[in-house]
């Protein structure tokens, strides 16, 4: 049986044969939050106490599950992102910019 296409990606970018099952580090390409969890992830970062992105540029903030926003909880939740994006340089697409999945 061939592969699936998460067996193939994780091959090709870990140098292995991979496959269901294995643990493999990867580089990754792309880093994407989006508002229902990106808040919670930003938190934590704080908790860390980290002050840097490892990769801004290929790190997303997404504003689209509840934009406009409904509630002022998802209010606070979108000014801490974009917040984080302007203090750490990772890219934002705000409301009406885009839809993650």
């Amino acid at each position: 049986m061939g592969k699936t296409i998460a067996e193939k990606i994780l091959s090709a970018k870990s140098g292995q044969d991979a496959k269901a099952g294995d643990i493999v580090i990867v580089d990754v390409d792309v880093i994407a939050l989006q508002d229902g969890t990106g808040p919670l992830a930003i938190d934590q970062f704080a908790v860390l106490g980290a002050t840097e992105v490892a990769k801004p540029k290929q790190t997303y903030l997404f504003i689209e599950h509840a934009a406009p926003s409904p509630r002022r909880e998802l209010s606070n939740a979108h000014l801490l992102m974009r917040a984080f994006a302007r203090k750490t340089g990772v890219n934002l697409s705000d409301v009406n910019g885009g839809v993650i999945h």
